[in-house]
């Protein structure tokens, strides 16, 4: 699966792009604010109707324009599938696929699975658990798509309850109800994530040997709630204690991902060059599983790697993206080190400058 054609109106600084990318490797080299990574959140926004930096469509949008556009043609295998989205300034959205409206992002995310790396990957290690809670539904929505619908009702019911518990009389018949399904729902997201982090636990030992001089590395997930106690009886015992909080303080909600070196936080005991790599290997894991266990080819979005990574560490990292088989999206400053990253690799190479793309080669 490869993202062959890009069209964008109005993102950032692109007024008006139309590329036809190359399968495999496309790099794009220009100086800091030329487009480069505006690109790339183009391609984001083509397969999430969201930008990467955040949830907010108003930093993707040109000054005084009223709406963006990102089309695009992806190729998998004998099948061409044609994605759109179109954003307003005032928060509405038209997504088609194939021509047809399609009322849901996940559509987008089925067709263009993609995965990002660059500057803030790191915060998937020094950030709050959101970010890697995010990360490994990635994963377990990409092994099985029906995890979208599980988590949807599992999010309603958790609003539904908090709302309860915020109310100044409690009503104990509708607070039961939505405990009863919320447990329901959480047990089996909790199902499905333990099985998928068998597997990228696993891939992540791996790739860490590969790129890290660590020792004793391990990924390991933590659901939420006690793992030895059942979620109806914390949920029980907890109701007094919820109640005067305001929130539901267990569940599937607060599970993490937690990455050690030798049985203590990776966060705490190494250093930002280290947490970097790690941060990196986990991305790369999940896309290493994808790519050996469901045989599903990704796009990566790779910003600004020569700045981010050592020369060693970012030669691995290029050598494994492509070993992986995904598509490849990288940008740089330097023309000659990006280049360098992937020397004998076939790939197309675009300069940028002002929002404007010239593919090597044209004039």
């Amino acid at each position: 699966m490869s993202l062959i054609r890009l069209t964008v109106k109005n993102v950032k600084n692109i007024t008006s792009a139309d590329l036809e990318l190359h399968p495999e490797l496309n790099l794009f080299t220009g100086r800091n604010g030329s487009g480069k990574t505006s690109l790339l959140e183009a391609v984001y926004f083509l397969g999430s109707a969201r930008s990467f930096r955040n949830n907010q469509l108003e930093p993707l949008l040109q000054r005084e324009q009223q709406d963006c556009t990102v089309f695009g043609v992806v190729q998998d295998g004998p099948r061409q599938i044609k994605l759109g989205v179109h954003r307003y300034r005032d928060g509405r959205r038209e997504i088609k696929v194939n021509g047809e409206d399609e009322p849901r992002a996940t559509n987008l995310a089925t067709e263009l699975p993609i995965l990002t790396l660059g500057p803030d990957t790191v915060d998937l290690i020094l950030g709050p658990p959101s970010g890697r809670r995010k990360l490994l539904n990635w994963g377990v929505f990409h092994v099985k798509h029906s995890f979208a619908s599980a988590w949807t009702a599992a999010n309603r019911c958790l609003r539904q309850r908090n709302e309860l518990l915020r109310r100044p009389t409690t009503n104990w018949k509708e607070l039961n109800s939505w405990t009863e399904q919320l447990v329901e729902h959480a047990e089996s997201i909790d199902q499905e994530r333990r099985r998928y982090m068998d597997d990228l636990s696993e891939a992540f030992s791996g790739v860490s040997r590969f790129l890290t001089e660590l020792q004793a590395v391990k990924c390991q997930y933590f659901r939420g709630w006690d793992q030895q106690r059942d979620l109806a009886e914390i949920y029980k015992e907890q109701t007094e204690s919820d109640l005067r909080r305001g929130y539901t303080q267990s569940g599937y909600h607060r599970a993490d991902v937690r990455i050690s070196v030798e049985g203590q936080s990776a966060a705490t005991v190494c250093s930002r060059g280290e947490l970097k790599v790690l941060a990196w290997t986990l991305v790369l894991s999940q896309g290493q599983l994808q790519s050996t266990k469901r045989n599903c080819q990704l796009v990566y979005l790779v910003d600004d790697v020569a700045s981010e990574l050592d020369e060693g560490h970012r030669n691995n990292i290029c050598q494994l993206l492509l070993k992986n088989k995904g598509q490849v999206l990288a940008t740089g400053i330097d023309e000659k080190t990006l280049k360098s990253c992937w020397d004998n690799a076939s790939r197309r190479v675009f300069h940028v400058k002002h929002g404007n793309f010239r593919a090597e080669g044209e004039k």
